[in-house]
């Protein structure tokens, strides 16, 4: 595996199947998305990540600068890569964040049906390649891709397993967000608890 560093020490994934998949990503007009969004986002990371954390769709990012990267340039992307860097200090040099829809939907909608039907191949493609050995789906639209279809507050504290994999559920840090300080601090502890689990369950997979 290769890694080369692009923007400001952001983390990209030097490898001839990723390019291609980043490629495809670029050139798609499957949707009406590509037309209405604000800018296209496709997965960063680790290839061969154990851990791969997928959301619903790339936010509104005002800072065009930090456009086209996932969970990156709001707060809710703060929310998260605090969650990820406080259990995973190496970041993206040991976890892989996409989402279930490439484009950003107009006015931070949810992705629509057919918006998510046309992204499902390149979420695919990338599972193919970081084949991770755990997921963390975050929010509703990437827990019913994955085929949860429990509510979250029940979900959230469940083990799935998907495709070999270990999978849990998370709320979107989008949603923590509207309901303060408490709720954020809660949020993380319930990453340090899924940090532990996962490391319990990865340690007997090894």
């Amino acid at each position: 595996m290769s890694i080369v560093h692009g923007l400001d020490g952001w983390i990209f994934n030097k490898d001839p199947l990723f390019f291609d998949h980043l490629n495809r990503v670029e050139a798609c007009h499957n949707c009406g998305l590509r037309q209405t969004g604000q800018h296209q986002c496709p997965g960063l990371g680790c290839l061969g990540a154990k851990v791969m954390f997928v959301g619903e769709a790339p936010g509104r990012v005002e800072n065009p600068d930090l456009r086209g990267l996932p969970f990156v340039g709001n707060k809710s992307s703060d929310l998260l890569l605090d969650a990820i860097y406080t259990n995973w200090p190496k970041g993206y040099d040991e976890v892989y964040v996409t989402n279930v829809v490439k484009c950003n939907p107009p006015m931070n909608r949810k992705p629509e049906e057919d918006e998510i039907k046309s992204c499902t191949p390149f979420l695919w493609e990338e599972l193919r390649i970081v084949n991770p050995w755990v997921v963390v789906a975050l929010g509703r639209t990437a827990a019913n891709w994955f085929g949860v279809r429990e509510g979250l507050n029940t979900a959230k504290w469940k083990e799935y397993s998907w495709n070999g994999c270990l999978l849990f559920v998370k709320f979107h840090p989008a949603f923590i967000l509207r309901f303060g300080y408490k709720a954020q601090l809660q949020y993380l502890a319930e990453f340090r608890l899924m940090k532990k689990e996962i490391d319990m369950w990865l340690k007997r997979k090894e």
